[in-house]
């Protein structure tokens, strides 16, 4: 049974297998035109800088710089996506509405200024995330993108589908609906392939694209989510750097169309803790 057990986990590893960009936090202070965590936005005078349902000017949670990252398609190969939020004790989620985009906001700038100062910047009374009260982010850091290959883990939504094709390759019997995941396996067994997908080669929950991964459950499995296809951004904690809650995880997700065609207007954000 172990050695069954083993096959059904290198099989899960097989069948879910895909790219996507791990993130590495760096422990250097940025510039305003690095990809980073906290800090100052870069901004463009005379463009509407966003705001809470409140008015209040919402801070730098990220930004990647795709003219310093080395990305190809469905990501964008140049230009600066940022993702802003406010400064509340909820860090700007409507778990009512998680694709509203009004104490959160996902802007891209196709073109890069980098004439553009801090200074100027700091004079339209555009705030840094050092000043806010319930940013997630301790300081701001220069990251980086790398790709890289790694697999799902249990929490995803598109989990259950990858576990059933290889329980039927593997065991050589086809699972009905009903027949979860967890219904399925005994407490240990699952144990065991939520270790194995969690193995040092698939760690690192700062990403863009690949799966997602989640404290409580996927918001996805709501019916009016459940298109939300594409994990564009996603920031776990990291006691040194971020803290999301009690050590939760935040996501952003996209359609796939939509983030080919660089549309960030609709966008499903979600931070969860244990």
């Amino acid at each position: 049974m172990a050695d069954k057990l083993n096959e059904l986990i290198e099989k899960i590893k097989n069948i879910s297998e895909t790219e996507y960009y791990k993130i590495k936090i760096h422990d250097e202070k940025p510039d305003l035109f690095d990809s980073k965590i906290g800090g100052l936005p870069y901004w463009v005078e005379g463009k509407d800088y966003p705001k809470d349902k409140d008015g209040k000017k919402l801070f730098l949670l990220a930004q990647i710089n795709f003219d310093k990252e080395e990305t190809s398609s469905p990501l964008p190969t140049r230009g600066l996506l940022q993702f802003f939020i406010s400064d509340d004790d909820i860090m700007g989620v409507d778990y009512d509405n998680q694709t509203a985009q009004t104490n959160f906001r996902v802007i891209y700038h196709e073109t890069i200024n980098y004439a553009i100062t801090e200074e100027s910047i700091e004079k339209q009374g555009i705030p840094s995330s050092e000043k806010a009260e319930n940013s997630p982010v301790s300081g701001q850091f220069k990251i980086s993108l790398t790709k890289t290959k790694g697999y799902i883990t249990i929490p995803d939504i598109k989990f259950e589908k990858i576990f059933k094709q290889a329980y039927e390759e593997v065991y050589g019997k086809k699972l009905n609906e009903d027949e979860k995941y967890y219904k399925v396996l005994k407490s240990e067994e699952e144990n065991k392939i939520e270790d194995g997908l969690n193995s040092e080669s698939n760690s690192g929950y700062h990403r863009m694209l690949g799966y997602a991964y989640f404290t409580q459950e996927d918001p996805r499995y709501q019916k009016k989510y459940e298109n939300y296809d594409t994990l564009l951004f996603q920031l776990d904690s990291e006691s040194k750097y971020i803290i999301w809650g009690d050590l939760g995880i935040a996501n952003f997700f996209i359609h796939k169309k939509d983030l080919e065609e660089k549309n960030f207007s609709n966008v499903l954000y979600n931070w969860d803790c244990s």
